[in-house]
C-alpha cells in the first residue's frame, strides 16, 4: 500500500510541474557547468529531486565476443533484474544485468543478426569523492546470450523487412520468413518475463524468461506505414518506399523505448521521433512530436488496445552550435516507466565518438572549432497528466496529422496538449566525466593538425571521448536506509560494435576509420551512474 501511495504523489508532483511548457530548443551546447561534488536539484511541484552527480563509470573490453561468436556490444536497451540487486558487506554493490544488443554491425547494410539478450554479472563500487578515478568502478562480467526465438522455435533477423505476413501474425515486419526485428527497447515484468520493443514495425513482443516470444503487440492504425500507390504495404524499408510514405512510423523511428511499470500493470512504449503525417515539410526540426503508448496488462500479457496515447514534446537544437536556428530534433532513445502517467526519457543528439561526423572548423572557436560538437544529451522528467489522451480518435485511428506549424510555430494540432519534459539529469557535464578520464572531444587527427597549424589546440577524440548514441537507463536503490530515496541511475550508450577487432556472423571486421573529417575510433560500450534522489517512487523488488 505504501508503494501505490507513494508512485500516486510522486504522479502528482510531476504533473503539476509540467503541466505548462513549450518548445525548448538549444541553439549551443547545453553544457552542465555543475561542480564534481556538488548536488544539482530540480525543484517539481514542491518537492525536491536531485541529481547527485556521477559516481560510477564501466566499459566492457573492446573486442569481446558473445556466445553465438560475434562481437559482444550495443547497449540499446538494458534493466537489472531487481531480485539481484544487493549490497554486499564491503560497500559494493552486484546484480544482474540484461542488455540488449540492436541489429548488429551495419554499417555496410543490414545483416542476417539473430535478436539476442545479453546476461552480465556487475560489481559496483560508487566513488562519492572528488579526486580522479583512475580506473573503471563498475566492472562486467559477461555470463551468457540468450538468443531470442520466434512462436515455432527460430530464430529472427536483422534484416530490413520487406513482407508484412508470418506464422498468421499480420502487420508484423518480416525478412526471409523470419521475424525482422531492430532490437531497442527491453522492459522486466514482475513474473519474470521480458517486452522487447523493435524499430521495423513499431512491434512489442512478449518473451518467456528463456527469449522465446509469448505474444505481440502491433501498433496503433496511425502507426502503420502508409505509401502513396499501392506497390508498397507493411512495414518495408526499402529506399522507394520511403520516398512515398506519408502516413505511419519513420523508417529507423520505431519503438524506441519500453518499460513496466513498477507495479507491473502497465506497459509503456515510446518511438524514437515523429510519425510521418506529424512531421510537417519533412524537415528534421520538426520531428520534434513523438507519441507515446499506454498498455494495461490486466486486459492480458499482449492487450490488443492502448489505453493511453499521447503526444510528447522532445527538444529541438541547432548541429553546428552557433546560434544559428535549430535544424534537428532530438531523438528519444529509452525510457523509465515511474507510473502510469510518469517517466524518465532519454534524449539526445548524434555527434560524438563513432559518428563519423569529425571535420574541423575554422571559425567555429565557440565550439572548440569542431563541425558537430556535443548538443544536448539529457534524461528528462516526463508526465503526461496533462496531456490529451488520443485513444479513440482520428489521430489514433487514421492518420490525421496531431501537430500544426513548422520550424519555430512547431506545435500540437489546434485542441491538443502535449506532455513536455523537465531536464534532470546532463551527460554533458565536463568537470564530472573528466574525473572518470572521459572528455567531449569529437574532432579528429586530420582536424586536429589543421587547428595546430592555424595556432588552434584542440583535443583529439579517443576511445576516452563521449560517444554519439546514448540508448539505456536502468534504475536500483541505493539500499541506504538514511537516504531510502536514493537510487542509481544507470546510463548506457549503443556503441554500433565499433572495434577494430570485430567478428559478426563468423566474419571479422575492422570499423575504425582514418579518413580525415570522418575519422572513427575504438568506441567501447560504456555506463555511467548517477546518484539521484526520487522522492515519492518505489522501485520495484521481486
Amino acid at each position: 500500500m505504501f508503494r501505490c501511495h507513494a508512485i500516486r504523489a510522486l504522479a502528482l508532483l510531476l504533473a503539476s510541474a509540467l503541466a505548462v511548457g513549450g518548445a525548448t530548443t538549444y541553439t549551443t551546447p547545453n553544457l552542465d557547468s555543475t561542480p564534481v561534488g556538488e548536488a544539482k536539484p530540480v525543484w517539481l511541484g514542491g518537492a525536491k529531486f536531485v541529481n547527485k552527480g556521477l559516481v560510477g563509470v564501466g566499459q566492457l573490453a573492446v573486442g569481446a565476443l558473445d556466445d553465438r561468436g560475434d562481437s559482444l556490444g550495443s547497449f540499446s536497451s538494458f534493466k537489472i533484474d531487481p531480485k539481484t540487486w544487493r549490497r554486499n558487506a564491503d560497500g559494493t554493490y552486484g546484480g544482474t544485468l540484461f542488455s540488449l544488443p540492436d541489429r548488429g554491425y551495419n554499417v555496410q547494410g543490414t545483416v542476417d543478426y539473430p535478436a539476442r539478450l545479453q546476461r552480465f554479472e556487475i560489481k559496483f563500487r560508487p566513488d562519492y569523492g572528488r579526486d580522479p578515478v583512475l580506473t573503471p568502478n563498475l566492472t562486467l562480467a559477461f555470463k551468457a546470450t540468450r538468443t531470442l526465438l520466434d512462436f515455432k522455435g527460430n530464430v529472427t533477423t536483422g534484416l530490413d523487412p520487406r513482407d508484412d505476413t508470418l506464422q498468421g501474425f499480420s502487420p508484423v515486419p518480416v525478412r526471409h520468413g523470419k521475424f525482422a526485428v531492430d532490437a531497442e527497447g527491453l522492459g522486466l515484468h514482475p513474473d519474470g518475463t521480458f517486452y522487447l520493443s523493435e524499430e521495423y514495425g513499431a512491434t512489442i513482443y512478449h518473451l518467456s524468461p528463456q527469449g522465446r516470444m509469448l505474444g505481440l503487440l502491433t501498433p496503433p492504425n496511425a502507426f502503420l506505414p502508409r505509401f502513396e500507390g499501392k506497390k508498397f504495404s507493411g512495414f518495408t524499408t526499402d529506399k522507394l518506399a520511403v520516398e512515398v510514405q506519408t502516413g505511419g512510423r519513420r523508417d529507423n523511428q520505431g519503438y524506441e523505448g519500453v518499460d513496466v511499470t513498477p507495479d507491473g500493470r502497465f506497459l509503456v512504449a515510446m518511438l524514437q521521433g515523429a510519425l510521418r503525417q506529424d512531421c510537417p515539410t519533412e524537415e528534421d526540426n520538426n520531428r520534434a512530436y513523438a507519441r507515446l503508448v499506454v498498455y494495461d496488462l490486466q486486459a492480458g500479457a499482449a492487450p490488443r488496445q492502448p489505453v493511453g496515447h499521447y503526444l510528447v514534446e522532445l527538444p529541438t537544437f541547432n548541429t553546428a552550435g552557433l546560434g544559428k536556428p535549430a535544424n534537428k530534433s532530438t531523438a528519444q532513445s529509452e525510457l523509465i516507466a515511474l507510473s502510469r502517467s510518469d517517466f524518465l526519457i532519454l534524449a539526445r543528439d548524434s555527434s560524438g565518438s563513432g559518428s563519423g561526423k569529425a571535420a574541423y572548423v575554422p571559425d567555429a572557436a565557440a565550439v572548440g572549432y569542431a563541425a558537430a560538437p556535443h548538443i544536448y544529451k539529457s534524461v528528462l522528467f516526463i508526465s503526461t497528466r496533462a496531456a490529451t489522451n488520443l485513444v479513440g480518435t482520428t489521430y489514433e485511428s487514421g492518420y490525421a496529422a496531431a501537430v500544426r506549424g513548422s520550424g519555430a510555430t512547431l506545435a500540437p494540432a489546434y485542441g491538443l496538449t502535449a506532455a513536455t519534459g523537465a531536464e534532470f539529469v546532463n551527460l554533458l557535464n565536463p568537470a564530472q566525466l573528466a574525473r572518470f578520464g572521459l572528455n567531449l572531444n569529437v574532432v579528429g587527427p586530420a582536424g586536429a593538425a589543421k587547428a595546430a597549424a592555424a595556432g588552434h589546440r584542440v583535443g583529439v577524440i579517443s576511445p576516452a571521448s563521449l560517444s554519439a548514441k546514448w540508448e539505456a537507463l536502468a534504475i536500483v536503490s541505493c539500499l541506504d536506509r538514511a537516504y531510502p530515496d536514493d537510487y542509481f541511475l544507470l546510463v548506457g550508450n549503443d556503441n554500433d560494435f565499433l572495434t577494430a577487432e570485430g567478428a559478426m556472423l563468423g566474419k571479422s571486421y575492422d570499423a575504425t576509420s582514418s579518413q580525415p573529417g570522418m575519422e572513427v575510433v575504438e568506441t567501447p560500450n560504456r555506463i555511467l551512474v548517477y546518484r539521484v534522489t526520487l522522492p515519492g517512487y518505489a522501485a520495484p523488488a521481486r
